[in-house]
């Protein structure tokens, strides 16, 4: 496939549209969106290329995350739980609630979001529903990463990065551009990296947490003529890792016996193709992904034998996207029309094995507690010393939708949106599982009988969506006052993890209608069904208000201020449910109704003379995100605050730098340019976040501090960091599994040095 868009490129290839603001910023637009943040009718975060150079290592989305308000992106134990949530929005399982899109090509699959990062030049975050646009799992906001193109360089040109921090973490970069004229250019780019881990299993005395990976990425771009562009991406990347390093919330102490750990191979080939004129504008979009991985897990956590999961998956997605935006003879109206569709096809085998403790307490425990109320001298035994629940799905999504945009300026500084997206989504999954023993009764039976408990059939959904929105801005000098109102949705489908739980459950049912007796096994009626692995869709209206402001720019002083309100109603909100009792597998649900209410705001400051500049940056958000209804089986949670979701988020920064030779009007951007020193300090935090829908436990709010140091010196440059130095302890994560608590505790202090040459 790459040959063959290697080939289409020699014929049409792609611009990037590059805006002189307070920096240069590059930006992935679909339709009418401007990088100037008073021409936006929406709160949006932009991490520039000068604000990237002085931050610790940003090495994936996560390290992004902690500097946009309400954001967050947590460390859940591997690479695959790449949870995201925002303004109280998000769930821990399958759909996200934010699309991420690098260089205008969306990532498929959430599993896929946490990836090492190449050559990133600019990190923006779109908060609040991006559906009209952008359709499913949009509905929290749109990080879109960009990243350096082939004919950004004017010549030919070579960098090598070569970082070192704590745990013994190395990380080496190299990149290559080549712009063979001002019609073609390519790049090829690397990375690796490798820690030995910060959390130790006592149990083995080893690390939990070592890992791998790396990533290699081939660009093409070209521009044959003044009309057409294209750009051609070809990525493989690797992640080898010890996972899951979680504690005993009773003893602190991480302790289990059987391996854990995370495989995933990705395969991205993309094509971006772009056709603009003066009054009209064609973008083409097509992407395949392949996502392969495997994660197996000591699912008890423990140090004894229950039971372990070896899931595997092997995933290919692809999606088409046209989008036409025209302007007619009129300078007060613009319109934009597009149509999207995609299919997904994931093939999983998941087996969980039942280990000796695992069938002797979980199985045989609850079935003779039954039993022995019969037939007091009686017991089941079960022969096999090791049970394997076989569990094989096929998982599979399409859809399709059609979508338009118009806008209008009926008085020159009064600008309105109308949009609407129809998007048409089936999802379907098969499902084979079987868990074969042999069993006997002890007064009754002399030989182990064979028994299998065995689930096979279909289920499936067809599902529509209309996402509307509307936008009213009115633009002054200094100041831009904004509104909208607008609806999102997350995708529903199928949660295969609850699925071992079920078969358990059937197994314990199925061994007595097997002997003849009907006895109580312990077994829930309600996890006994393949048809409660299906959710709906969650939906969302959401109305913001909001405020870009130039507070003062003037000489060499510049004061920004972004402020907004938003409250969101949301139906069938997807939530994580946990069974009662010993059993580690977990669902997901939608709760009847919830809500969330808050504000963000934002503040920069720039000061610049002929050698210093000053740069500032706060940033602060609060949610209140709250079930209005809710009632899972095992509770009544309306009105208690929606978990996993801080309820409040800051980050403050101030970069004091250097220049050895004077700043310049001339100079673009005035960004950190070689022969500059800079130094550092920010600080983030969140908190509280409650960790059950009872809101009975929670972490409380905590805040690190980071520092920076940059000198920057022709083609080389250094770049010193540290996280964490005030060694705050607080957790990442927190869950109950078999009746215990465990929880994830963050990373202590760390502190590295990366150096880099550019020739």
């Amino acid at each position: 496939m790459s040959l063959l868009f290697g080939l289409i490129l020699l014929v049409l290839p792609l611009d990037t549209t590059t805006f002189l603001l307070d920096e240069v910023v590059v930006v992935e637009r679909k339709g009418t969106e401007t990088a100037d943040r008073q021409q936006q009718s929406r709160q949006v975060t932009t991490i520039s290329t000068a604000e990237l150079a002085v931050l610790p290592p940003v090495i994936s989305p996560k390290d992004i995350a902690q500097e946009v308000p309400n954001l967050a992106m947590p460390d859940y134990g591997s690479a695959m739980t790449s949870s995201i949530y925002v303004r109280g929005l998000g769930a821990r399982l399958d759909q996200p609630v934010v699309g991420i899109m690098v260089d205008g090509i969306p990532l498929l699959d959430k599993n896929g979001y946490d990836r090492a990062l190449l050559s990133l030049t600019q990190a923006t975050f779109y908060s609040g529903p991006q559906g009209t646009l952008y359709g499913r799992n949009t509905m929290g906001g749109i990080m879109a990463l960009t990243t350096r193109l082939p004919l950004d360089v004017a010549c030919r040109e070579t960098m090598v990065e070569v970082g070192y921090g704590s745990a013994n973490t190395f990380r080496v970069k190299a990149s290559y551009y080549h712009p063979v004229n001002n019609q073609f250019g390519w790049s090829l780019a690397a990375t690796y990296g490798r820690t030995d881990g910060f959390y130790t299993n006592t149990f083995t005395g080893k690390k939990v947490d070592d890992s791998q990976d790396g990533a290699l990425r081939l660009q093409l771009q070209g521009k044959p003529n003044s009309l057409w562009s294209l750009y051609h991406v070809s990525e493989a990347s690797y992640t080898h890792q010890g996972a899951f390093p979680y504690a005993d919330a009773l003893t602190g102490q991480i302790a289990f016996n059987s391996p854990s750990g995370y495989r995933r191979f990705c395969l991205q080939e993309s094509l971006r193709a772009l056709y603009e004129r003066e009054d009209s504008r064609l973008q083409l979009v097509g992407t395949y992904q392949l996502l392969a991985d495997h994660m197996f897990m000591d699912q008890d956590y423990t140090s004894l034998s229950y039971f372990t999961l070896n899931q595997k998956q092997r995933q290919h997605a692809a999606m088409v996207d046209a989008f036409w935006t025209g302007q007619p003879d009129v300078t007060w109206y613009r319109y934009s029309v597009g149509a999207t569709a995609f299919i997904k096809h994931n093939q999983m085998d998941a087996p969980v094995s039942f280990l000796r403790t695992g069938i002797d307490s979980l199985i045989l425990a609850n079935a003779n507690r039954g039993i022995h109320k019969a037939f007091p001298n009686d017991s089941l035994e079960i022969e096999e010393e090791q049970i394997e629940m076989s569990n094989r799905f096929l998982l599979f999504n399409a859809g399709g939708a059609v979508y338009h945009q118009s806008e209008f300026s009926p008085l020159p500084r009064l600008h309105i949106t109308a949009g609407i997206r129809l998007d048409c989504e089936y999802a379907s999954m098969d499902y084979d599982a079987a868990a074969p023993l042999h069993y006997r009764m002890t007064a009754m039976m002399t030989r182990y009988r064979a028994f299998q408990t065995a689930l096979s059939g279909s289920l499936h959904q067809t599902n529509f969506q209309v996402l509307p929105r509307l936008d009213i801005r009115y633009d002054w000098d200094r100041i831009t006052l904004y509104g909208y109102a607008a609806r999102g949705s997350k995708a529903g489908g199928y949660n295969p993890q609850i699925f071992s739980t079920i078969l358990q459950n059937r197994m314990m049912t199925d061994l007595m209608a097997d002997m003849g007796v009907h006895l109580n096994t312990g077994a829930d009626p309600r996890f006994t069904q393949p048809s409660i692995t299906q959710y709906k869709p969650e939906s969302a209206w959401t109305g913001e208000v909001g405020i870009h402001a130039l507070l003062f720019g003037h000489d060499n002083h510049r004061l920004t201020m972004d402020a907004d309100v938003f409250y969101t109603d949301v139906q069938d909100q997807q939530v994580t449910v946990f069974p009662e009792g010993k059993t580690t597998g977990r669902m997901m649900a939608n709760a009847a109704h919830a809500r969330s209410a808050g504000t963000e705001g934002v503040l920069n400051y720039r000061w610049t003379d002929s050698r210093w500049q000053v740069r500032c940056s706060a940033a602060y958000g609060f949610t209140d995100a709250r079930f209005l209804q809710f009632d899972n089986g095992m509770g009544d949670y309306s009105g208690k605050v929606v978990p996993y979701a801080p309820r409040h988020t800051f980050s403050v920064r101030a970069t004091m730098s250097y220049r050895f030779n004077k700043y310049s009007e001339s100079s673009v951007a005035n960004q950190l340019t070689p022969s500059s020193l800079s130094v550092t300090l920010a600080a983030n935090g969140q908190g509280r976040t409650y960790w059950d829908e009872a809101n009975t436990l929670y972490d409380p709010f905590y805040a690190v501090l980071n520092a920076t140091y940059n000198l920057m010196w022709q083609h080389f440059s250094l770049h010193v960091w540290a996280k964490n130095l005030t060694n705050t302890s607080y957790q990442t994560f927190y869950f109950v599994s078999m009746s215990r608590p465990f929880y994830q505790q963050a990373k202590p202090v760390q502190a590295g040095v990366t150096l880099r040459y550019r020739f």
